[in-house]
Order: structure tokens, then C-alpha cells, then sequence
């Protein structure tokens, strides 16, 4: 899914007088226009004021607002040829993160359905005016899905006494494992392991 092509189709991203598709790296943006842009595998940003560098979007309840709004729209979004669902979830990156990095996290998060993905174009900043495309390129597997669709498999070689895991406690394993302090900021906290690999 080309979701910038969505943004351009929807009103939320303009392109430059003349322009229909952009090339790579929103090289034929008209930001004095464009309120939201995709780069990435599953970030949506807002072309905030003061944020960005020619953002317009006014920070607060307009941002809010236009939050919502994106969320609504592209919340259950079916690709016209298939009938299937493209979009099964977008996340507030307000309610999903939290910590000292939080700045760096995009605005949005798009969760896809099974069997989409963000298009090669869509990754690179570019605007297509197809929205939904077949990926004809080598594929062995993708992790910008919806979340809840792959909650992910965990090998270990040892036994993790913990009743549940989650991604976000691999790090702080993995520091205590080699003797370091977890930072006060960092989430999860580090896995219990069996004392007898054995049992």
C-alpha cells in the first residue's frame, strides 16, 4: 500500500503545480500544503508547526484533531480489488510510547492487515497514483504489520521462569546478562532463567 498516495488522493499531502507522482525523498512535495506524510514502514507523521521544518498543522487540538481524523479514515481501509482489509489498526504513538526518545517517534503508527505492507515507494517518500499494488520482489517476511496479528515466537535455549515476556524485555536481558545496570528510562525489565538449563 502506497500510503502517501492515499494522503495525496485524500487532501493531506499536496504536490507542486503540474505534478501527479513524486519521486523519491518528497522531492515534488508542496509542503506549504501538506497537513501528514508517510516515510518508513509504518510511520505516519503530522507536518507540525515549529516541528517541522515548514509544518502547518497548528500544534494541540488542530494536531489532536487531525489525529483523529486519520485514524478514523484509515482505521478498517479495503483494498477496492480484493475487498480485503488493508489497514486493521492505527495507533496513537502518544499512548503507545513513552520516555525521554519519545520526540523521535512518529505520530501515527499504521498497523496492516495480513498480506499488506507499506510499498517500496511509500518506504522511500515517493507518491504514486496507485494506493494499493501487488509486490512483485523477492519476499521472505515482513514485521510492519499490525501488531496483534504476529504477537512473535521466542526461541531460547534456556528456560524463562517468567509467566509472561515481551519484546521490550530482550534488552534488559541482555544487560543483565553481561553484568550492566538497566537505564531508568528503558521499558521491560530482564527475563528470570532457570538455574538448570536441564529442567
Amino acid at each position: 500500500m502506497n500510503l502517501n498516495g492515499w494522503l495525496y488522493q485524500n487532501g493531506y499531502m499536496a504536490l507542486k503545480p503540474g505534478v501527479t507522482e513524486s519521486r523519491d525523498w518528497f522531492e515534488d512535495v508542496d509542503w506549504s500544503r501538506t497537513r501528514a506524510y508517510t516515510m518508513g514502514l509504518n510511520g505516519l507523521y503530522l507536518n507540525v508547526k515549529g516541528r517541522e521544518r515548514y509544518g502547518i498543522v497548528e500544534p494541540g487540538t488542530a494536531e489532536e484533531a487531525l489525529k483523529d481524523e486519520l485514524r478514523t479514515k484509515l482505521n478498517g481501509l479495503v483494498d477496492p480489488s480484493s475487498g480485503t482489509v488493508g489497514i486493521t489498526g492505527v495507533f496513537d504513538c502518544d499512548a503507545v510510547y513513552a520516555g525521554p526518545y519519545v520526540d523521535n517517534a512518529p505520530d501515527l503508527l499504521v498497523g496492516y492487515g495480513d498480506g499488506f505492507r507499506a510499498s517500496w515507494d511509500s518506504v522511500t517518500g515517493r507518491v504514486t497514483s496507485v494506493i494499493f499494488e501487488d509486490n512483485i520482489k523477492a519476499w521472505s517476511g515482513d514485521h510492519c504489520i499490525d501488531p496483534r496479528l504476529v504477537p512473535g515466537v521466542l526461541f531460547s535455549n534456556q528456560k524463562i521462569t517468567d509467566e509472561k515476556t515481551a519484546i521490550v524485555d530482550v534488552a534488559p536481558t541482555i544487560l543483565k546478562l553481561f553484568g550492566l545496570r538497566q537505564p531508568n528510562h528503558m521499558d521491560g525489565k530482564a527475563w528470570t532463567l532457570a538455574t538448570n538449563p536441564t529442567k
